[in-house]
């Protein structure tokens, strides 16, 4: 990369970026939290107090300190003044407890951890097995965590931080994030990433989004997942933007918030974009500040009718843990359906099972490599098998089918363990999702295969419902009967109140899948609608 691009990116690590916003924007507000406001200067100032703390403990250079608390300022200072330090900053899932917390902080060889009182528990509850040392609590705290030394974040850590220099050298190929995956085959893999990698990726956001300084972004989204720390706050950072990070997601007093901060681009995962669309209707809908949403995924059936009751333009894109987000829809000329085309650092292709490319139209996995160095992850920690199982053939292979068209533009298919096969037809369980998604009161779909006494597969459809007893299931089948051709409209029909879900919330098909056909499940077939759907 070249030396320009470098300097624009605060010299390529996060500290470096920090310092040089605070430089040029010292009373800019950077950071907006329920507990107040932070400038450029003051999130300066706390970021070099964090790293001063975390020298005081001796840490070894490279050390990993776990990050486990709620959406708070805390939890970003903690992070940048971690990668301040030389030090790898792990983000805990607050969901996380037993067996789920072990493997975290035993994978990282966390010593350190900044926490919360209310984590405390289950952070004794495991602490014999891990390698922990010294337990940092923001507010008060009197559980003792054995084999560790608790202490306070406002004594220990913000004890510093006026110093002009970058406390440690640290280069941009450096480590500055461990991400632990969903865990959704197997326990959790550590997403070993770089300060670049980070930088560029929030860079990218702001090249795609077309986002300037003068952007509110905000996310009520949790910040050990990168669709925060990242694509939002990295995001707005990277730009001089202000930043609003609210405490958690809630439907009913999601646009109020947006309202009285003045937010102009948000982002969502998920079920957000369903769950705000199943909101009664207000006058005030369109009475909003936001031009850009980022969602993904965001199927037709619900980004059409989000974009036209709130007035927004959402914007679909496509990314991983290991590789960063890859592809963006064009603002200016997109494709609805489409996850885009590729950044300017992501060289993409489509390719068979042999390694094969395949041309404009045809299905395959989607493969990546970066144009240039330290954008993408270095590894999974201390999983060397999965790390070059990944990376077959010089490409890194996604798990995901698409295919590309003629004009560039990528379009996602399933990941390739979830597709189905029935009577001969290929089906795509995103685009199943999506039509019942598309159905009012459903907040979250999945769509999984069942043996059939045909052979191959059915289609069983599970959603996500406040009230199981108000599901219409004759209406939901006609409504899949009007919007999937005839070989893709599910036989068999469940509802749930609360899908089975990783403890960074996928949906576990797997479960769905071992539970099958019960004697809750609908079936289509039974009640008669067989011809309506065999035509």
């Amino acid at each position: 990369m070249h030396e320009r691009e470098l300097m624009d990116l605060g010299g390529g690590t996060i500290g470096g970026l920090i310092a040089r916003r605070a430089a040029s924007l010292p009373n800019k507000v950077a950071l907006i939290t329920p507990d107040g406001e932070l400038t450029y200067a003051e999130l300066d100032a706390a970021r070099r107090g964090v790293t001063a703390g975390l020298q005081g403990l001796n840490l070894p250079t490279g050390s990993a300190v776990a990050v486990m608390m709620g959406n708070r300022a805390e939890w970003v200072t903690a992070w940048l003044g971690t990668v301040s330090a030389g030090l790898v900053c792990v983000p805990v899932n607050t969901a996380y407890k037993g067996t789920f917390l072990e493997h975290a902080l035993t994978l990282t060889s966390a010593t350190t951890i900044i926490t919360e009182p209310k984590f405390l528990p289950a952070l004794a509850a495991v602490a014999d097995q891990t390698d922990l040392r010294h337990v940092v609590v923001v507010d008060d705290a009197t559980q003792e965590v054995p084999g560790a030394r608790v202490m306070g974040f406002d004594e220990i850590i913000l004890k510093g931080g006026s110093g002009s220099e970058e406390p440690v050298a640290t280069k941009p190929s450096d480590t500055a994030v461990v991400a632990l995956t969903s865990g959704t085959t197997g326990k959790s893999k550590g997403v070993v990433t770089s300060h670049l990698m980070q930088l560029v990726a929030a860079r990218e956001n702001a090249e795609c989004l077309l986002t300037t300084t003068r952007d509110t972004l905000y996310t009520c989204l949790p910040m050990f997942h990168g669709a925060a720390q990242i694509n939002i706050c990295l995001h707005g950072f990277y730009l001089g933007a202000t930043v609003v990070l609210a405490e958690r997601f809630s439907a009913s007093r999601f646009w109020d918030d947006v309202r009285r901060h003045g937010v102009t681009v948000f982002n969502a995962l998920g079920s957000v974009l369903p769950m705000l669309l199943a909101q009664p209707p207000r006058t005030n809908d369109r009475d909003n500040r936001v031009r850009v949403v980022f969602a993904a995924p965001a199927p037709p059936e619900v980004l059409l009718p989000f974009e036209d009751r709130f007035g927004v333009h959402v914007v679909e894109g496509y990314g991983l843990t290991e590789i960063k987000n890859v592809t963006y829809n064009p603002i200016d000329a997109r494709r609805v359906g489409s996850i885009g085309k590729p950044t300017r650092t992501t060289e993409l292709a489509i390719h068979d099972d042999d390694g094969n490319a395949l041309g404009p139209g045809e299905i395959g996995e989607i493969v990546y490599r970066p144009k240039v160095a330290n954008v993408m992850f270095n590894e999974y920690l201390g999983n060397p098998e999965s790390t070059l199982e990944t990376m077959r053939g010089l490409w890194w292979h996604t798990g995901d089918l698409g295919y590309v068209d003629a004009d560039g533009f990528y379009w996602f298919v399933d990941r390739k363990k979830d597709a189905l096969r029935r009577r001969g037809e290929n089906i795509s369980s995103y685009e199943v999702e999506a039509v019942l998604l598309s159905y009012p009161g459903i907040l979250a779909a999945a769509a999984v295969g069942t043996p059939s006494e045909l052979g191959e597969d059915e289609v069983l459809a599970v959603v996500e419902v406040d009230d199981t007893s108000t599901v219409d299931y004759p209406s939901l089948f006609r409504h899949c009967d009007d919007h999937l051709p005839h070989f893709m409209v599910p036989r068999y029909y469940r509802a749930v109140e609360a899908f089975p879900r990783t403890p960074t919330g996928k949906i576990q098909k797997s479960v769905l899948r071992s539970e099958g056909v019960d004697n809750h499940t609908w079936d289509a077939d039974a009640a008669g609608h067989e011809a309506t759907r065999i035509r």
